[in-house]
């Protein structure tokens, strides 16, 4: 899961990448985007609560399958290619 080719619009299953700060800047992570940025988000800490931080960081909270359940759970799927599959 710290497969460093997962972004955060891959784990979230987010279809807005082109309108995002971090999907315009692809060689950070999202919360370094977000560390750079003179808004609420830097200054509430939003990236230690979010599931794609949790999920990237030197050691994860999660095991890779307890986050497939979770984002299972919220009906997102985690790999294009895998959804593919299934389909």
């Amino acid at each position: 899961m710290t497969d460093d080719s997962w972004k955060c619009w891959n784990i979230t299953g987010c279809n807005r990448k082109d309108q995002c700060p971090a999907g315009q800047q692809e060689d950070k992570e999202c919360w370094e985007v977000v560390a750079e940025m003179d808004d609420y988000r830097s200054s509430m800490k939003i990236c230690e609560d979010c599931l794609v931080f949790l999920s990237k960081v030197n050691n994860p909270v999660f095991t890779p399958k307890e986050i497939e359940t979770i984002l299972a759970r919220k009906g997102v799927c985690v790999l294009a290619s895998k959804c593919l599959e299934e389909a």
